[in-house]
C-alpha cells in the first residue's frame, strides 16, 4: 500500500522540477531560428511528459490534493486536461519548428510565447490549490 503524504511533501517534491522547467521555458525566448526553438521544445516536451507522470500517479501532488479537496476534483480533472493539452501543443509546435529548415514559419516565436503563458497560468492554478490545502493543514 503506497505511503500517504501530504500535499506540502508532494508539492515539495517537485520543487526542483519546477525549477528545471522554469528553466526550459526560459530557453523559449532565447531560441535564435526555428532548429534552436525545435530543440528546447523537444526538451521542454521530455520534461513536461515526465513532470505531468510525477503529478499525477498515485501518491503523487494531484493524488493529495484530491484526497483533502473533494470539492475540487473537478478542477483538478482540468489542470489534468490541461496536462494533454500542453503536452499536445508543446509537441505540434515542436514539429512545426523542426519542419521550418532555417525560416520561422509565420507566429512560431509568437506561439511559443503564449505557450509559456499557458504553462505560468496552469502552475498558478496549480498553487492556489496547493495554498488552500495546506491552509486546511492537510
Amino acid at each position: 500500500m503506497p505511503e500517504t503524504i501530504t500535499v506540502a511533501q508532494a508539492h515539495e517534491a517537485l520543487v526542483d522540477d519546477h525549477r528545471r522547467l522554469h528553466g526550459l521555458v526560459a530557453r523559449l525566448g532565447e531560441a535564435g531560428d526555428a532548429a534552436a526553438l525545435a530543440t528546447v521544445l523537444g526538451e521542454l516536451h521530455e520534461a513536461l511528459t515526465a513532470h505531468f507522470n510525477l503529478e499525477e500517479k498515485p501518491g503523487g501532488l494531484y493524488d493529495a490534493l484530491g484526497v483533502c479537496l473533494a470539492e475540487y476534483r473537478v478542477v483538478l480533472g482540468q489542470l489534468v486536461d490541461d496536462h494533454f493539452r500542453i503536452a499536445g501543443h508543446v509537441r505540434d509546435l515542436r514539429d512545426r519548428a523542426a519542419a521550418a529548415h532555417g525560416r520561422e514559419p509565420e507566429g512560431l516565436f509568437a506561439e511559443a510565447k503564449r505557450l509559456a503563458e499557458l504553462l505560468a497560468e496552469h502552475e498558478k492554478r496549480e498553487h492556489q490549490l496547493v495554498d488552500t490545502a495546506t491552509a486546511r493543514g492537510a
